[in-house]
């Protein structure tokens, strides 16, 4: 039995031992609780057991990893479908909920929760997610999925993969997947009357295979099918106390990450030579993440209100290195230190305004303040570079980013008019950076809103935005060995003039008819980077459609676009000649959808949604080059479900649902595993793929 199905044994037994002690194992006959005077709607008007139960048979026509994608229906063929919930309560209190959905599904999930009402809660929780990456993968490797990865004893090596005899015959299909399976467990106890206790625990293992590149000399690479093994386990747990005008908490998280495979090895497909036979690269460190926090509101007044959190942490790394390779000729090169010591701590100070006070009955005011620091004391060496495990070249040493991070800001809010509401706000944001190319920059960002109201069934919004982010002297990154372009400037780090802008517009022009209308759009120039980001520009419109038919049948349409465009500038090593590379991505979404009430015992609805986008990118040179083919994809959806009841007890559903996707990819499409002569790829092809999905269930009430 695995750890995590032990867990689940062990948890679940627990929790019911709990209930059983507390009574639940005699059931309360239901009687009529209600109020007479006072009719409370959302009271619990049941006491006693109930829930419902949906089993039956799902089928999917075509197997497709996207179409599977997080839901678990990668294959073709039958799938039991299972979903369910039991909810129990009685007069004293005390309460049981359970859920499952999808059983019989690669993406399960179980959830119970249940306690006494105001005491205390008990929960537990199982989910499991599928992830898959990559389609139409391959790999002449053996080994997938483990830290090892060779090749056929019959393999013909060559400098190009199009010298690779064997290649062909020894490719075998390589899914790149992963499989999360998460469970969760936790408490809240109250005790006093002002006091309570909650913990939580999560432990999550992700298994599977994903892509990873690896270098050979100067100019061979090969894509590997890497393995995946993560496990990570955090405790979350904090003490609360409330009264009538403060609440004040104390919380502590510990995280800690583990990875089962620390490096992968594979053998070298482009030599044979004994020297460079096999090449390794370390995989991600295990890790520990620890925090303590305390969080509080106060009310001095009925309009004068202040909030915060204070938070320390600090974050470790210490895996033993490897060694610089395992070729033999340098398996002996001295290491500066036997593991990295990372160090890392964290501080958040944060008065999240809610430092707020109403003035009048129409003007108040919102100030915040947050400062966020992560203070990097890992020990800084030098460290040999052993080129794709062939040569030592210079030294080069790390550098322990860390950064200081103030954020200040204040808004104002009046109330004009009945019909008009203004709001006005700043923000200034500092960022003081270590081991990075600039050591500072300001942000200052200036925001106006309008909120008017003219007639009863039209609500109009507007909202603009000024930002302008000034940095101090840009000086190029340098680790001892290698001086990045000195014209060059990192986005994030540029000098950057932006402005938004957004409008929305509601609209009722009947009682039952609701339409809505948004544009947005957002423009960034950089105008200091002579190489790096130039320009961007997002634009976005929307309409919504909502109409209800005399609260049997609802329908509803939309329709959405976005523009997003991109300039960037650069140069090709030390060229003093630059090339410009233009993108522009356009997506449009629509969708319509209706759902009605046929009569007391059956319903219908229908989902239909179509999205298609296309990615262009221009690169301007001297040699006046043709632009890359278009980078498309195209989904369409539909669905339609009918669901009827044959008595109080007994009913069916019935579901059925058409998924249509294509896509092209220049960078991927028609290439194999050999389309590159010094790259040797797993041959990933773009999906395309037509799949039904049809589901069939009983439905059972108590």
């Amino acid at each position: 039995m695995s750890t995590l199905n032990k867990g689940l044994g062990v948890s679940l037994s627990t929790l019911f031992s709990v209930f059983l002690l507390n009574g639940f194992a005699t059931p309360v006959q239901a009687q009529d609780a209600e109020p007479q005077i006072y009719k409370c709607k959302n009271c619990v008007k049941y006491t006693g057991w109930r829930g419902s139960l949906d089993f039956g048979l799902g089928y999917v026509s075509d197997d497709s990893l996207r179409f599977g994608d997080y839901r678990g229906l990668e294959d073709d063929g039958f799938y039991a479908a299972i979903d369910g919930d039991i909810h129990f309560r009685n007069l004293e209190g005390r309460y049981l909920d359970l859920y499952v959905k999808d059983l019989g599904y690669d993406s399960r999930q179980f959830n119970i929760r249940g306690g006494n009402q105001g005491l205390y809660q008990l929960r537990f929780g199982w989910q499991e997610t599928p992830k898959y990456r990559g389609y139409g993968t391959q790999t002449p490797f053996s080994g997938v999925g483990s830290d090892h990865l060779t090749l056929p004893g019959d393999w013909a090596y060559s400098p190009t993969t199009g010298g690779m005899s064997a290649l062909q015959d020894s490719l075998n299909a390589a899914a790149l997947k992963t499989q999360r399976k998460t469970l969760d467990a936790g408490a809240t106890v109250k005790f006093a009357d002002n006091w309570s206790y909650r913990i939580d625990y999560q432990r999550q293992e992700k298994k599977g295979t994903r892509t990873m590149g690896a270098g050979f000399y100067f100019n061979n690479a090969s894509i590997l099918p890497a393995p995946v093994d993560f496990t990570t386990n955090q405790f979350d747990m904090d003490l609360s106390w409330t009264g009538k005008r403060a609440q004040v908490q104390l919380g502590f998280i510990s995280s800690y990450f583990d990875n089962g495979a620390d490096s992968v090895t594979w053998r070298n497909p482009f030599t044979s030579s004994a020297q460079h036979e096999f090449f390794r690269a370390s995989l991600e460190p295990d890790n520990e993440f620890y925090q303590f926090s305390l969080s509080g509101a106060f009310a001095f007044t009925p309009r004068i209100r202040m909030s915060g959190r204070a938070a320390l942490g600090q974050m470790t790394q210490d895996n033993p290195f490897l060694p610089y390779t395992i070729n033999p000729v340098y398996s002996n090169l001295p290491l500066p230190r036997t593991s990295l010591d990372g160090k890392l701590d964290t501080s958040t100070f944060n008065l999240t305004g809610k430092l707020s006070a109403r003035l009048s009955n129409k003007l108040s005011f919102t100030v915040r303040g947050k400062v966020d620091e992560r203070d990097n004391k890992t020990p800084v060496d030098y460290y040999r570079q052993v080129v794709t495990d062939l040569f030592p070249t210079v030294e080069r040493y790390n550098r322990p980013y860390g950064y200081e991070r103030e954020k200040y800001s204040a808004d104002l809010r009046y109330k004009a008019h009945r019909m008009i509401r203004l709001s006005a706000g700043a923000e200034q944001e500092n960022i003081d950076r270590t081991w990075q190319a600039t050591e500072r920059t300001e942000e200052t960002t200036y925001w106006g809103e309008v909120k008017a109201t003219p007639f009863v069934s039209t609500q109009l919004r507007v909202k603009y935005e000024s930002a302008q982010r000034d940095v101090s002297d840009y000086s190029p990154t340098d680790d001892g060995s290698r001086l990045d372009h000195p014209l060059m400037r990192k986005f994030n780090q540029a000098d950057r003039d932006r402005e938004r802008i957004m409008v929305e517009l509601d609209l009722i022009p009947a009682a039952a008819f609701g339409i809505n209308l948004s544009y947005f759009q957002a423009t960034a120039d950089y105008n200091e980077s002579v190489i790096g980001l130039q320009a961007s520009e997002e634009q976005s419109y929307s309409v919504n459609l909502n109409y209800a038919f005399d609260k049997k049948a609802d329908v509803y349409a939309f329709m959405t676009n976005d523009d997003i465009d991109a300039d960037i500038l650069n140069t090709t090593g030390g060229s003093a000649i630059p090339w410009r590379a233009i993108t522009r991505d356009r997506i449009t979404t629509i969708g319509f959808g209706v759902s009605s009430h046929i009569n007391d015992k059956s319903s219908i609805g229908f989902d239909f949604v179509s999205s298609d986008s296309t990615g262009n990118i221009s690169v301007q040179t001297s040699l006046e080059e043709a632009p890359f083919d278009a980078l498309k994809t195209d989904l369409t959806n539909a669905k339609i479900h009918f669901d009827h009841k044959l008595n109080d007890r007994w009913g069916y559903k019935l579901f059925a649902e058409y998924e249509k996707y294509s896509s092209r990819d220049w960078a991927i499409d028609g290439l194999g595993a050999d389309g590159i002569s010094s790259v040797l790829t797993m041959g990933e092809q773009s999906p395309n793929y037509k799949a039904w999905y049809f589901r069939v269930q009983a439905n059972y009430r108590f």
